[in-house]
């Protein structure tokens, strides 16, 4: 066909009505993130209407730390500390950040902060083709689905004013270097757990840092005596089930290796090392001190497995070594150096005891 019988065609098309007109491009559905956005009605009576109807998904969430993300006395001993209204919009997103209203903050991270983010649809990432009975509108997005429906509260930067941005939080772009991007955080903070009517739904308990046979699974420990002088631990993360540096989250979380040699006699002290992102002090220009990313040394970071060498004197060669790995929940430091630091929680993951050579 020649170039002017296609343009004549083309003007027939149009007169006729018959040119195809692009569908439309769905609007991407807004993820969850820290305050509400469009709440429609009030929050508490609406997720008093989820809980109703979903009562074993609901059972889950009462015992979660989304649930106790504002009412933990981890938090509230931090926020006495720093009372800021860019704290709460994350860990009380139903309230008002600046003055949070007592019951809406307790709601902490609730079904609607998750599912009713904006509008009067409940967002879910159930397919398309999926059944659609249900008394409310429901918004389908396979986004909510991946890392996109957690990172607005998992990821950010310090909420101050310093030359250029730092992330306080970088699990999500962790994520996204990871061995296994592709996988969604919900693959193993949320498996799939058996409903009574038999139904495969995900948990809504958000397994995390206070389950012990949850973290025990992120790595291994491997500890030998090399020489009677010497301890080596080695540290492997288990890149096929974590799929983010360990620990994450929140900035001063840590593990802590130690070697002590038992007996009266002992000549050497005990010793710790920290596995961590470790910060510094600056004070860029005029402005006050901020706190900024000195080095990380977390499992998933550098080197794999990481291998610990703690040296003893050699007059404690025929004692023996415990050896132990904690996971530990810092709050603040106070005075010189990582050993004065202010724990409000952990895990005891590993420990044993190496004879004398």
């Amino acid at each position: 066909m020649t170039r002017a019988a296609l343009r004549c065609t083309a003007l027939l098309l149009v007169a006729c009505g018959g040119v195809a007109t692009p569908a439309p491009t769905p609007t991407p559905a807004t993820m969850p993130g820290p305050a509400p956005l469009q709440r429609v009605g009030d929050a508490a009576s609406r997720n008093g209407e989820c809980v109703a109807c979903h009562d074993e998904i609901a059972a889950q969430w009462q015992d979660s730390l989304h649930r106790a993300a504002y009412t933990s006395p981890d938090f509230q001993s931090a926020l006495r500390s720093e009372p800021l209204p860019f704290c709460r919009g994350c860990h009380a997103p139903e309230a008002d950040p600046r003055r949070p209203e007592p019951e809406l903050a307790a709601l902490g991270v609730a079904c609607v902060s998750c599912h009713l983010p904006q509008g009067d649809a409940v967002l879910s990432a159930r397919p398309a083709d999926a059944p659609r009975a249900a008394p409310h509108p429901v918004l389908r997005d396979p986004a909510f689905a991946a890392a996109d429906a957690c990172a607005n509260c998992h990821e950010f930067t310090f909420p101050d004013r310093r030359p250029v941005p730092e992330y306080m939080q970088t699990t999500v772009r962790e994520h996204r270097a990871s061995t296994q991007p592709d996988r969604s955080c919900a693959d193993c903070h949320m498996p799939r757990v058996a409903t009574n009517d038999g139904a495969a739904v995900r948990s809504h308990a958000f397994s995390a840092s206070r389950d012990l046979a949850w973290m025990r699974e992120a790595f291994t420990v491997t500890a030998q005596r090399p020489a009677p002088d010497r301890v080596e631990l080695s540290l492997d993360l288990h890149e096929d089930r974590v799929g983010h540096a360990f620990p994450t989250g929140d900035l001063l979380r840590r593990l802590v290796v130690s070697v002590a040699v038992t007996g009266v006699a002992r000549r050497t002290a005990p010793q710790r090392r920290y596995l961590a992102r470790h910060w510094k002090h600056a004070r860029p220009g005029k402005g006050p001190g901020v706190r900024t990313l000195d080095h990380d040394d977390r499992l998933g970071v550098g080197e794999d497995p990481r291998v610990l060498t703690f040296t003893l004197d050699p007059a404690d060669a025929a004692l023996p070594v415990e050896w132990r790995v904690r996971y530990e929940r810092v709050e603040a430091f106070v005075g010189p150096g990582e050993d004065g630091a202010r724990v409000v929680g952990g895990l005891d993951l590993f420990e044993g005891t190496l004879p004398s050579e």
